[in-house]
């Protein structure tokens, strides 16, 4: 369904601007044309509809909730030629304005990496990773997205307006921490994390490595794999379901060297390395990537339970040193299927334990679950590994 503008007609926000109309009407992933002025400036979200978190759990004291979305922007020029002079963002909850933000033309610059922002008729331009984040009182719902460009040979800058919907999905799978001992998560849901460059799968992806005794991640050189604390360590299942998606076949490379582009197969989802989608029944994918060539001990369609082992933190893929990558999301195809908020339960962090499901964020360190042969992995919580 097409949210509704809270505007009472495109007029109405075209006044607000003293813009004129460049001919696109309200719509929710793409600007659709006005049949009575024709097509001219195209405007579309990757994804069509964008999922945000809320940020109000936390493991320590904060300054209130937050919440964050991040999309990529294209705007076209259909048949004549134009110049991008400036964006216009609103967020709204219903009716209600939460947040404005005018991007000038310099700014528009900056985040594309483009010298200039001509658009000749049939090309266009993308603005990538467009990341907000705002307090969490009220849930973004919809995003109003308003270019202003001058067509070639006009006088006066018109606009294009476009209408996105904005979704919070509720987790419903209780995600376990599924490593043990003490764990750096060196990305996480914030302005610094570079997940949100990939705006489909990623957004809120989580990288953790793994702290040796000396609070290093790694000793040595750090040069060789076997320096590195996270290499080799066991990855469990942080909650039971089928394999919905198995990658076994990349190479392991050492730390801080680039991988030969042939190993990618001119496929990006190989840029994870080796990995694995746990379908949790319930439409919602755990997935675990840049895992050990060796390490993987499931395949696909084999079923699984909360704690079995089913890896090894490797260092396949596109990874600068041994890591485990971590997301959720609403289908097990990368670059496809969604990024989903995560929270996770079952660890400690700062001397506490989080029972339920809970948000790590960037740079905090937390601890697993010390796990013993044949124990119930629900079990000892007062027990870190």
């Amino acid at each position: 369904m097409t949210p509704q503008s809270p505007h009472s007609d495109q007029s109405a926000a075209a006044d607000q601007t003293g813009q004129p109309d460049l001919g696109v009407t309200n719509s929710v992933a793409t600007g659709d044309v006005d049949e009575v002025t024709g097509p001219r400036l195209l405007l579309e979200t990757r994804p069509e509809v964008i999922y945000a978190a809320i940020y109000d759990e936390l493991p320590f004291p904060n300054l209130g909730p937050r919440q964050d979305f991040v999309f990529d922007l294209g705007v076209t020029a259909l048949e004549d030629s134009f110049h991008l002079v400036g964006l216009v963002v609103r967020g709204f909850a219903g009716h209600q304005m939460l947040f404005e933000q005018r991007w000038p033309e310099r700014i528009l610059r900056e985040k594309s990496g483009l010298p200039d922002l001509e658009i000749p008729a049939g090309t266009g331009i993308a603005l990538r990773a467009m990341h907000f984040q705002l307090h969490g009182y009220e849930a973004v719902t919809m995003l109003e997205l308003t270019a202003v460009a001058k067509r070639a040979g006009a006088t006066e800058n018109g606009q294009a307006q476009l209408h996105v919907a904005v979704e919070h999905p509720q987790q419903r799978t209780d995600i376990h921490f599924p490593l043990e001992g003490a764990w750096w998560a060196i990305q996480a849901g914030d302005w610094s994390d570079l997940h949100k460059l990939e705006v489909i799968s990623q957004p809120f992806a989580i990288d953790f490595v793994k702290l040796g005794p000396d609070s290093e991640t790694f000793h040595g050189s750090g040069s060789n794999l076997e320096d590195h604390y996270s290499w080799d360590q066991p990855v469990y299942a942080a909650a039971g379901g089928k394999v919905a998606y198995a990658v076994y076949d990349m190479p392991d490379a050492q730390p801080g060297t680039v991988i030969d582009p042939l190993v990618y197969r001119g496929d990006p989802r190989r840029l994870l390395g080796n990995a694995i989608a746990i379908s949790h029944g319930n439409g919602e994918f755990s997935f675990y990537a840049h895992l050990q060539q060796a390490g993987l001990r499931v395949r696909y369609g084999d079923l699984v339970r909360r704690g079995t082992e089913i890896a090894r933190v490797g260092n396949s893929g596109h990874s600068p040193g041994p890591h485990l990558h971590l997301h959720l999301m609403n289908g097990p195809n990368l670059q496809l299927d969604q990024g989903l908020p995560l929270k996770i339960s079952h660890f400690w962090a700062a001397g506490q334990f989080f029972q339920q499901p809970t948000t790590i964020p960037t740079r905090m360190i937390v601890k697993g679950l010390a796990r013993e042969q044949g124990s119930n992995p629900d079990s000892n919580p007062d027990r870190e590994a």
